[in-house]
């Protein structure tokens, strides 16, 4: 009995930073969450391009000049 009165009292000592703690991690979390969204949204950006530019290359046609052979 002794041991967990003497558990509860380190745990009323500690309890403000245990609370800055859980504070910190918290705005961490959303601050990953943030540039996490940021990351999808441009990397939704840069496959909307990369099919612009394939739409465009299917359509250009490329010359090749033709030469022909002579015995």
């Amino acid at each position: 009995m002794k041991y967990i009165t003497e558990s509860i009292k380190n745990i009323k000592n500690l309890l403000p930073y245990l609370l800055i703690i859980a504070i910190y991690f918290f705005f961490v979390n959303l601050e990953a969450g943030r540039d996490k969204e940021t990351n999808r949204t441009n990397e939704n950006e840069s496959l909307l391009i990369e099919e612009k530019s394939t739409e465009q290359n299917k359509q250009q046609r490329i010359k090749i000049p033709v030469i022909p052979y002579k015995q």
